[in-house]
């Protein structure tokens, strides 16, 4: 059992099962964590929470914040005594000794301000969920198929511990000193692409992310979705205009286009495949981009 002090923060909408177990995991570890939840739903969540995790402290913002809203109130909230923070998906399953861990290695690798774990989907697939900070010139090489920093997807990138430009927001612990200064995260998003502007915005103020794969935790993905895929990938894209927009606006006349075409490529290449569905996601999406 660790000594420091962690607070994880969670933000909740209409997820009262997934919520549930994601508690329920935590519960089995360190009891001296302290736990906020923002709960932007009305399934019973917050009903269950307050009969189950009497512990856990609920806000209840009455609206659906979206993701960068919510995790700031929960940030908000937390202790002045907190050493550690832990930015947690409803759908994010921790192993019992996964936060010990992850604390340990803070302690042990000073030079560490932020990191991610590896994440396992629920059939035992790893996840990808690092990568490096998108420039217009890695974005054009994503769009067009060529190049994959921003979303590594090679199994060997995630089997070694190594500093990176983001982890997913899904399970991403940081010293508090972090959020101190740099502060929470844009709310200009709503979901999808926030996690990846928060480190950007570190970055810059000199803190360190690192990715380790030592210890890890099962993420169902797109839990709070319902499982559409659509609807993220849409955000994800609009997310990505309004991260470039922010910090390479020079760069939009001809950046904005490639993603356009990047979507028209993917639209065509399913079609050819047979893939009617994701075909017409990335029509839909290029429609309203």
């Amino acid at each position: 059992m660790h000594k420091s002090y962690l607070t994880v923060v969670i933000c909740s909408f209409n997820t009262k099962n997934i919520t549930d177990k994601c508690l329920g995991c935590l519960s089995k570890g360190d009891k001296k964590l302290e736990i906020i939840v923002v709960e932007n739903g009305s399934d019973g969540t917050a009903e269950m929470i307050r009969s189950k995790y009497p512990r856990v402290k609920l806000i209840e913002p009455g609206e659906n914040t979206g993701f960068a809203r919510g995790s700031n109130l929960g940030l908000a909230a937390i202790s002045p005594k907190t050493e550690y923070i832990l930015l947690l998906n409803t759908d994010v399953f921790v192993k019992k000794d996964t936060i010990d861990r992850a604390v340990a290695f803070f302690d042990s690798n000073p030079e560490c301000d932020v990191l991610g774990c590896r994440l396992y989907l629920a059939d035992g697939r790893m996840q990808p969920s690092a990568g490096t900070l998108p420039t217009p010139g890695n974005v054009v090489s994503w769009m067009i198929g060529i190049g994959k920093q921003v979303h590594p997807t090679d199994p060997d990138y995630f089997a070694h511990v190594r500093q990176v430009g983001w982890v997913m927001g899904a399970f991403m612990m940081m010293k508090k000193e972090v959020y101190d200064r740099v502060g929470g995260l844009d709310e200009n998003f709503f979901m999808y692409m926030e996690e990846v502007e928060w480190c950007k915005r570190m970055d810059t103020a000199g803190f360190n992310i690192w990715y380790v794969p030592d210890f890890g935790a099962t993420h169902l993905d797109k839990g709070s979705s319902g499982g559409d895929i659509k609807g993220p990938l849409f955000k994800e894209k609009i997310g990505l205009i309004y991260y470039l927009k922010k910090y390479y606006p020079e760069s939009l006349w001809w950046v904005v286009p490639v993603i356009k075409t990047g979507m028209w490529l993917r639209k065509v290449a399913f079609g050819v495949l047979g893939n009617k569905d994701k075909s017409e996601i990335y029509a839909e999406i290029l429609k309203n981009l």
